[in-house]
């Protein structure tokens, strides 16, 4: 990845008067603390703890309508949180996940919930070793936002799938590798991001959880353990004001100090075109604002030796190559020790190299 320098370049290129400007009110607030610190007096206030319990349960539901009339199934009836569903009569789940929390104290948070489903190759360890993932690809469903959420209230997120073609995305995928050891896993996977403010404690997190879903040839099976509960306690401290004191006599000082110093770097670094970057250091960073945005179109695999072999076609960049891929219903392959991608289609391999910076 880029280095950090190479950002604050950018940053400080585009945004000079902005850094100017914050390093000005770092030194007013320094100064301001300073007089204040020398001015207030200190009072004796013990240190206080409070703790708010809150407990968060995240759960899945699934259904699927009989598309096919037949003898055991009407068509239209609606099948509801089976352990197998059959593909040819029922080739759609409809899901919703659920999320809940409960706290101690009345409260409220705004909450982020986002479905993907997560196709992936793993290998197991040995006895007491974790399982490897061998290769991964994501697929966003469905991202929902919610504000003031109280507890007890459940916010509900549906997504739909189709085996018929998760099923078929997980053959091309395997045959494009050549075959995958070890087993092939489907699951919904949704990660909930919290925030807000529980009696007088704020609150700030993340959880995550998974609907695995087994393909077993003309049926499919939802995984049964679709519920989790998790438990925890929000503290917060309190420190006395003296400790407060202290911490403004010396911390504000130093602010003042920093921030001058930073201002005549700053000064400094403009003078001498030290922010100013080159052609090849703004492709760079376009490179990596691409790898970020379309991160869930790639997946980390390791060609054979027989994919290099076709006629190639070089995109211009990250970005176009993503568009290739989203035109031919493929995934982008990166190589997994060094910064190359890929796309396999119709007799050809389109790559895209990153640039290089030099030492």
């Amino acid at each position: 990845m880029t280095d950090w320098r190479l950002r604050l370049r950018a940053f400080l290129d585009g945004r000079f008067a902005v850094a100017v400007a914050v390093l000005l009110v770092i030194a007013a607030l320094g100064g301001w603390l300073t007089v204040t610190a020398h001015t207030a007096e200190n009072e004796n206030t013990p240190e206080v703890q409070s703790t708010t319990a809150m407990e968060t349960t995240g759960e899945f539901a699934h259904s699927a309508t009989v598309e096919t009339n037949t003898t055991v199934f009407r068509e239209g009836e609606t099948l509801e949180n089976r352990s197998v569903y059959f593909t040819r009569v029922s080739p759609t789940l409809n899901g919703t996940f659920l999320f809940t929390y409960d706290g101690s104290d009345e409260g409220s948070v705004d909450e982020n919930v986002s479905l993907g489903l997560v196709i992936r190759g793993v290998e197991s360890g040995d006895s007491g070793q974790r399982e490897t993932v061998l290769w991964q690809t994501t697929r966003p469903l469905n991202d929902v936002s919610t504000t003031d959420v109280t507890p007890g209230e459940t916010v509900r997120v549906p997504f739909t799938l189709d085996m018929n073609r998760v099923t078929n995305r997980t053959e091309r995928i395997r045959d494009e590798l050549g075959g995958s050891p070890g087993e092939t896993d489907v699951l919904v996977r949704a990660t909930v991001d919290y925030e807000g403010t529980i009696g007088n404690e704020t609150v700030d997190r993340t959880r995550s959880y998974t609907l695995p879903v087994s393909l077993n040839g003309n049926t499919y099976s939802p995984g049964t353990n679709a519920t989790r509960t998790n438990r925890g306690n929000t503290t917060q401290q309190v420190a006395d004001t003296r400790t407060a004191g202290l911490l403004s006599r010396v911390g504000a000082p130093l602010l003042v100090v920093t921030a001058l110093v930073g201002l005549t770097g700053l000064a400094i670094g403009r003078v001498r075109g030290q922010f100013e970057l080159s052609d090849a250091e703004r492709e760079r960073l376009a490179y990596e604002r691409d790898r970020e945005d379309y991160d869930e179109w790639i997946s980390t695999v390791r060609l054979p030796d027989e994919a290099f072999d076709r006629p190639r076609a070089e995109a211009a960049s990250l970005g176009s190559l993503v568009d290739i891929a989203i035109d031919t219903d493929n995934s982008v392959v990166e190589a997994p020790e060094q910064e190359m991608y890929y796309v396999l289609h119709d007799g050809y391999l389109y790559t895209y190299e990153p640039p290089l910076l030099g030492e």
